[in-house]
């Protein structure tokens, strides 16, 4: 009876060691993953001092009195450019070669023939298309239900002046920034959250409102919450950034070359409501599509 108390014992310990030490080492992963989303604020932060200490000393010299809004007319007009572009490609260097090494080189294999097959990239691309009116939908009816909150949310803006310097929209805003923000939110952050084993809804949740306080106020930062989740969703089902950068780049583009078409198109407001609450519709039936896409993105390994 002894000998049995003893081998039971043993085979406890043998089994329930190993399981604690992995919840350590998932723990650590979700922790790990709010670095990308520290180190990004930070850099953000770090090349834009350059351009205002510019802009602030040019100011100072010329003896003018100025406010805030007519620094950062100045700052936008003559140093925003390199200092967006500086941050994009620190960030973008920084980012890719820790995804590259962390995920592409140790995670499971892709099949980008899969990933990037006709349906997942015409449903996505269509996805992408009817959000613009979507927001655009509820930004006007955001503007009738919150006149104070959206006349503030213009303010700001039109302070950050990122829609009337054409370089920064299409540099930044359309090709370089989703870049940066698809590697270190759909690519580390969800990354380090999926290896914690920690539920889907976690790990989509978590990385879209990561997203969403990185827009730093709070009508961007709800929609990009919003974007945040189907992208996360979608990162979810097919596996690679590829999709998601190209439909990040889709939707800067709509949000502001297709924005100021739409505006000379002469559509009221009640009929670009109208709009929107129609493209609702088509995103959710395009999502439930997607949802019962049960196709598996991952390269099949062969058994002997």
């Amino acid at each position: 009876m002894a000998e049995n108390n003893l081998e039971e014992n043993i085979e406890i310990k043998e089994n329930t060691a190993p399981v604690t030490d992995g919840k350590k080492k998932h723990m650590g992963y979700f922790f790990i993953a709010f670095i990308p989303f520290a180190i990004m604020m930070a850099l953000q932060t770090a090349a834009m001092i350059p351009g205002m200490i510019l802009t602030v000393a040019e100011l100072s010299k010329s003896g003018q009195n100025y406010d805030v809004t007519f620094l950062m007319k100045t700052f936008n007009e003559k140093y925003a450019i390199y200092c967006y572009m500086a941050y994009c490609v620190v960030a973008i260097t920084i980012f890719l070669i820790w995804y590259l090494k962390s995920f592409v080189k140790k995670g499971p294999k892709i099949s980008y023939k899969k990933a990037l097959g006709v349906k997942p990239v015409i449903l996505t691309l269509a996805i992408m298309l009817c959000l613009y009116f979507t927001v655009n939908g509820a930004f006007i009816a955001a503007n009738k239900l919150f006149p104070e909150v959206m006349k503030k949310y213009a303010e700001l803006m039109e302070l950050s002046s990122l829609g009337s310097n054409m370089w920064i929209t299409v540099l930044y805003g359309i090709l370089l920034g989703p870049v940066a923000e698809e590697l270190c939110y759909r690519g580390l952050v969800f990354g380090y959250l999926e290896k914690s084993n920690v539920s889907i809804r976690i790990v989509i949740v978590v990385q879209a409102a990561l997203f969403g306080i990185m827009h730093a106020n709070l009508v961007q930062g709800l929609y990009a919450f919003a974007l945040g989740v189907l992208f996360g969703y979608l990162r979810y089902k097919y596996k690679t950034l590829l999709l998601m950068i190209g439909a990040h780049m889709l939707f800067n583009f709509s949000g502001t070359i297709v924005a100021v078409k739409m505006e000379n198109s002469g559509l009221t407001d009640t009929m670009n409501m109208v709009l929107g609450a129609v493209a609702a519709i088509l995103v959710a039936v395009f999502i439930i599509l997607i949802a019962k896409d049960k196709r598996s993105c991952y390269v099949q390994e062969e058994t002997i």
